[in-house]
């Protein structure tokens, strides 16, 4: 577990606040401005722990901690202990959330690539400097979620489509539980994603590899998903880490059956990915 010195969480929660203040003026559509307040929110907390931490690495005791924070000191444990550290800063190994940083890159980078945007009117659209979003580019550093969001927009891509891939590369816990509404959409935006960073590849490429290419493309649109075996085998072949993606592929089943019932089959696979199933490892 790696904390963040409380300066370094601070910085954090001072430029989200300020790219709700852009997104504020602005006028961004109202479930961004959202999204912003609640990584606000969730940054807060990430703030709250990492100061937490460096006052009881600098031997300040449970009752000290709790009498600031206006609690008792078993509730003030029981926030921020060690495992509510973990799971406030996750980690993935290193190797790992490199390769996730730079798929993100990757799918920014394609997505800039494509557009009609020059990468200096980009960071200026974008509000950050020029060296910075190079450094993004080219992965050598993981912009904040906030960040990632108005670079999609600002080349023209759709934000919820890097959604995964930047939580990978961040290391953020997702929630093991989706709204049935919306778990099928989760997987097909992290789908595009790899996609994406794979450089949107033609889709016959995967007639061999994973799917059939008349059944991708339903695929990606959500329309549905197919067998895990076959998704597996997809999202392997775009560069990704299956066991990522298990949960999600889970939670749109579940999600199927909820709300579709025995009409659930109609969105578990067309009849061609069932078949390509049989061969897929």
């Amino acid at each position: 577990m790696v904390v963040p010195s409380g300066m370094r969480a601070a910085r954090d929660v001072s430029a989200l606040a300020g790219r709700l203040v852009t997104a504020e003026r602005l006028r961004l559509p109202l479930n961004a401005r959202f999204d912003l307040v609640e990584h606000l929110l969730r940054q807060l907390e990430r703030f709250t722990g990492a100061a937490v931490h460096e006052a009881r690495q600098s031997g300040a005791g449970w009752n000290e901690v709790a009498a600031a924070a206006g609690v008792t000191a078993a509730q003030a444990r029981t926030r921020w202990d060690e495992v509510a550290l973990r799971a406030l800063f996750p980690a993935l190994p290193w190797c790992d959330r490199r390769r996730a940083q730079q798929r993100l890159s990757d799918a920014l980078a394609y997505l800039q690539a494509g557009s009609s945007v020059p990468v200096d009117e980009g960071a200026e659209r974008a509000g950050i400097t020029l060296p910075y979003l190079t450094q993004i580019l080219e992965g050598d550093c993981l912009p904040t979620w906030p960040e990632v969001y108005t670079l999609a927009s600002v080349f023209g891509g759709r934000a919820e489509d890097l959604r995964v891939l930047w939580e990978s590369a961040s290391g953020t816990v997702r929630s093991p539980g989706l709204p049935a509404k919306g778990a099928a959409g989760y997987l097909a935006a992290g789908l595009r994603g790899l996609y994406l960073s794979a450089g949107s590849p033609r889709l016959d490429q995967f007639s061999q590899q994973a799917l059939l290419p008349e059944c991708l493309d339903q695929v990606l649109a959500g329309h549905h998903a197919p067998p895990w075996p076959v998704t597996a085998r997809l999202v392997r072949a775009l560069g990704g880490r299956a066991e990522e993606f298990e949960p999600l592929w889970q939670a749109a089943r579940q999600a199927a059956i909820d709300l579709r019932g025995a009409a659930s089959s109609d969105y578990l696979g067309c009849a061609g990915c069932r078949d390509t199933a049989h061969g897929a490892p």
